[in-house]
């Protein structure tokens, strides 16, 4: 059978160039392709750290095409460190709470497959020091670029975000804790 599609082709430099606007903090990530495979590149001159933590239903693909960066993720209840350096490549299980974070000057290839219907990814935060969450929002993923923008600002603006303090079971999920 054929594909209804049409091929696509992509200048990646001059691509690069026309989206800088969007490899800057919190996400610096910018989607290049949307289909079966969401293919986005995540990077730039500034460094991204983020406190938030992604977990999704499939694997992630993870390749540095310059510079390196560090994917923190939540492993059998402990906080650890993974480099992925210039070169390398990282495959990342379903399920795992990660948090990409990009060194200046970085770019790496990320690819995740495309949600299958009624799957819902999630932000989440974490008490300083602890695996305890402090905040944690659901959402239906279109575009992480896109899509994480507002989990974040809703995050920073929240009660949880300023002191550090879960608010506890009877906390509702319209302000984030589920």
């Amino acid at each position: 059978m054929t594909s209804m599609l049409p091929f696509l082709h992509t200048d990646f430099p001059k691509w690069f160039e026309a989206n800088q606007q969007f490899f800057v903090p919190p996400i610096c990530n910018k989607l290049l392709h949307g289909g079966q495979l969401k293919i986005m590149f995540c990077g730039g001159k500034k460094a991204n750290e983020r406190g938030d933590y992604h977990i999704e239903d499939g694997e992630e693909f993870f390749y540095m095409l310059k510079g390196s960066m560090i994917l923190k993720v939540l492993e059998n209840g402990k906080h650890r460190n993974i480099e992925i350096k210039e070169g390398e490549s990282f495959l990342l299980p379903a399920h795992v709470p990660h948090s990409p974070q990009r060194l200046p000057d970085s770019l790496g290839l990320v690819i995740e497959r495309e949600r299958l219907s009624g799957e819902v990814d999630a932000m989440q935060w974490f008490v300083p020091g602890s695996t305890d969450v402090l905040w944690r929002r659901t959402f239906v993923c279109t575009d992480l670029g896109k899509d994480l923008v507002p989990i974040v600002k809703a995050f920073k603006a929240s009660e949880e975000a300023k002191t550090s303090k879960a608010r506890g079971k009877e906390a509702t999920g319209k302000d984030g804790l589920l």
